[in-house]
């Protein structure tokens, strides 16, 4: 790959991946931030629903400010902020606590990702290009889990979706295999970190599109006492096949980033599906 349109796609990526996180620690931090802590925004880990909400809902009413400002039509500033009030009440309609109630994530996507009747919750947000879903425990925030339609990419495989990724945040272990029983065998990259965990998925084959899990490692390493209605946890499927990441410096699709660098538009937005 040429080095501009290496670094193209590299940009590609970080606008839609986000930056800068700060750290929860409630004081000045010795250290800097990572840059996989850095894609989760202002948004920290242990943040409650309602901590979220109202970040995602400030974002939304900010990025509809200058377009209010500026028009002077007031048919259309009324449809600007109608249009504004629909996205803030979406995600917060999409509000939902894992009771034990059925619904359609019990056998889609994200299955595996979250347990019944464990004090567990998930907010929804929808984007222009992605798909983010906040899980919490016991109202605290552990992990986001953000989809990306592969349609954005423009046909670059997940290979090239995980060398992007893995010059942004650092080298990755590369796994395959079935994570949850039941659900289809996939490939995924994996990174750990000491306050972060993290995980690139390609669910292009049955779902379209790739997706990046970020978990926070404190929480992780404490399910299993917060889980202690462990009868329905999902438990590692065997044969997962380990290897270390290899990565070409030649570029095997050297038009990707000249196709994905201008403005990027998702021709369909992930929902939630049950799997075939």
């Amino acid at each position: 790959m040429q080095r501009s349109s290496h670094w193209a796609l590299l940009l590609a990526f970080g606008l839609l991946l986000g930056f800068g996180m700060r750290a929860d620690t409630g004081r000045a931090s010795a250290r800097s931030p990572s840059v996989l802590e850095q894609s989760m925004g202002d948004i920290q880990w242990g943040w409650s629903p309602k901590q979220v909400y109202r970040h995602l809902k400030k974002e939304i009413e900010a990025s509809y400010q200058e377009p209010i400002a500026k028009t002077t039509d007031a048919i259309e500033e009324d449809r600007l902020r109608h249009k504004m009030s629909e996205e803030t009440r979406e995600i917060r309609d999409s509000y939902l606590e894992f009771d034990g109630t059925p619904s359609a994530y019990d056998s889609g996507y994200l299955k595996g990702e979250f347990t019944q009747r464990n004090g567990e919750s998930l907010l929804r947000v929808r984007t222009e290009n992605t798909q983010d879903f906040f899980f919490f425990i016991n109202e605290r925030l552990w992990k986001r889990y953000r989809a990306f339609d592969s349609s954005v990419f423009e046909g670059a495989s997940f290979e090239e979706f995980g060398a992007a990724l893995q010059q942004r945040y650092g080298k990755a272990k590369t796994k395959s295999g079935v994570r949850t029983p039941g659900t289809p065998s996939t490939q995924w990259l994996e990174w750990k970190e000491p306050k972060v965990l993290a995980r690139a998925v390609d669910n292009n084959e049955f779902y379209g599109f790739y997706c990046l899990i970020l978990e926070d490692r404190k929480t992780v390493a404490q399910l299993g006492k917060l889980r202690k209605n462990n009868a329905e946890q999902a438990e590692a499927g065997g044969g997962l096949v380990d290897m270390v990441a290899e990565q070409s410096d030649e570029d095997q699709n050297a038009d990707i980033a000249d196709r994905i660098t201008g403005e990027i538009r998702r021709h369909d937005r992930p929902e939630v599906v049950e799997a075939k």
